[in-house]
């Protein structure tokens, strides 16, 4: 939690939400996720489960993968 790649993880998927104009609360609605925990998610506080990026993801019509920031692949 609060790591470099938690506030990545939240700027990923807030900038989803605004892009998709959808407000935290109507977002919570949607996901199923409570407003309290969207706002620890989004400032980090708590990590984001494969299950909450599935939520948002459905709640914002979107593919999951778009809410996971990008990483570069090593060839061993």
């Amino acid at each position: 939690m609060g790591t470099e790649l938690s506030h990545t993880m939240a700027s990923t998927v807030e900038a989803a939400r605004l892009h998709a104009g959808v407000s935290l609360d109507r977002l919570a609605d949607r996901s199923g996720i409570s407003a309290r925990r969207l706002h620890e998610l989004f400032d980090a506080r708590v990590d984001f489960t494969m299950v909450d990026l599935a939520r948002i993801a459905a709640a914002l019509d979107i593919p999951v993968t778009d809410l996971l920031p990008f990483s570069t692949a090593v060839d061993p």
